[in-house]
């Protein structure tokens, strides 16, 4: 057999896995979506999207102020909202990307458990992450055209912050360096800082202001349990909030407690915060590697950049498979959008200059066709790490260190030269 059948082999089993991780998400999401149908038992999924401003002004209450105004107005379950707006925003969100992408990332990566098909294995599809993603996406494309309108930008910005306030954290910092890039004079570039920048972070500081209370928890609960005959799959009983509603009444001492129990956590014999950076090395090197390890200097700087914001959702949560998910799929955005705009940056390629010594350690994965079988595989939770997850990183490591040893094209080159 000759070298270029087994290539065509390897574009068959890509293709084949391609296919067989479309076809997982489509029955995933619809089980995920039908999984999370009641406050009472998915109160960290369905009650996030419950939060209003039933009790005043409080983060991540507007989403759920528009779900509760529907609600009573048409007569129809908050449920199906919740359903139509997740499901919607995620098979948009891969379409835009899938567009973006051409040429730049694989489908295959970008089908897999390590990008989109991780909502539905690690059970967060029915979450806020992906709608804030797609509007990640609509601000770099605005931020891409030759005069972004900045207050669209504002409009998305806040709008994305009073969803969830943790959007400000991961999305304003990119924005602030591909504006001012973008502009050579000083005064353009404090007028970008000025006008696109100082509203998001008004809202942002009243998000934390206005965190929550218990009696705003209260009051947000007893709001949807009063209009209890609009959730058809339970009967709500509870007396006190839950999941998510219950959090916003947290004081910051609890969530410093949760942190300092998540970096203490073992799970037997496995410390859960190494397992958790075995996850992110292992990712970012399936990243690094894609596409014959294409641009490997500007995807580790997009990677490093995006990875400051993400260590600062782990001090405040402890969702880290969740912060993996937006780490991941902001930098590809990045990538996607503006990889080639940022290399030509001369301030850009002296900060890349920093990343010779990294490209000769991963040279070697620029492989003809990686076995990327591997990639099933691969999966990350949502939080909770556990052992569960443990021999996938495992068999990934030893496939990530043995292809920067042999590739299998070198050896398939020595098998059948030309």
């Amino acid at each position: 057999m000759r070298l270029k059948e087994k290539i065509k082999n390897f574009e068959k089993s890509d293709q084949f896995l391609s296919i067989f991780f479309f076809t997982l998400i489509i029955v995933g999401s619809l089980l995920n979506t039908l999984s999370n149908k009641t406050y009472q038992y998915d109160s960290w999924t369905i009650g996030e999207w419950l939060i209003n401003y039933q009790g005043g002004f409080v983060r991540r209450g507007l989403s759920g102020e528009v779900i509760y105004f529907l609600s009573n107005t048409l007569k129809i379950s908050p449920i199906f909202f919740i359903w139509f707006i997740c499901n919607f925003s995620y098979f948009l969100l891969i379409k835009l990307i899938f567009n973006e992408a051409k040429g730049k990332v694989s489908k295959l990566f970008l089908l897999s458990p390590g990008v989109f098909l991780a909502p539905i294995v690690g059970d967060f599809l029915v979450r806020k992450d992906i709608v804030l993603m797609t509007f990640f996406f609509i601000i770099l494309r605005i931020c891409k055209s030759k005069n972004p309108n900045i207050f669209k930008l504002n409009i998305l910005n806040i709008l994305g912050i009073l969803i969830h306030e943790s959007f400000a954290i991961y999305t304003l910092p990119i924005q602030v360096i591909i504006l001012t890039m973008q502009k050579t004079d000083v005064k353009s570039r404090n007028k970008i800082l000025f006008f696109n920048i100082l509203p998001s972070i008004l809202i942002f500081t009243l998000c934390f202001i206005f965190k929550g209370s218990s009696d705003q928890a209260m009051t947000i609960h007893k709001s949807w349990i009063n209009k209890s005959y609009l959730f058809p799959y339970e009967t709500i009983n509870s007396e006190i909030p839950l999941g998510a509603i219950n959090a916003i009444g947290w004081e910051m001492n609890k969530v410093i407690e949760l942190f300092l129990i998540s970096i203490r956590n073992f799970e037997n014999f496995v410390w859960v915060p190494t397992a958790w950076l075995l996850t992110i090395i292992v990712l970012a090197i399936f990243f690094l590697g894609d596409q014959l390890g294409r641009d490997i200097k500007i995807k580790s700087l997009i990677l490093s950049i995006q990875f400051i914001p993400f260590s600062l959702l782990c001090l405040l949560g402890w969702d880290y498979g969740r912060w993996i998910f937006i780490w991941i799929v902001s930098s590809i955005i990045i990538y996607c959008s503006f990889g080639e705009e940022l290399k030509s940056r001369k301030l850009i390629k002296k900060i890349l200059n920093n990343f010779n010594f990294l490209e000769k350690i991963l040279i070697k994965l620029k492989t003809q066709k990686q076995p990327k079988f591997l990639l099933i595989l691969f999966a990350y939770p949502h939080c909770c790490w556990s052992l569960y997850y443990f021999p996938g990183l495992f068999l990934n490591l030893i496939y990530s260190l043995l292809l920067t040893k042999k590739s299998i094209f070198n050896r398939l080159t020595k098998l059948f030269p030309k």
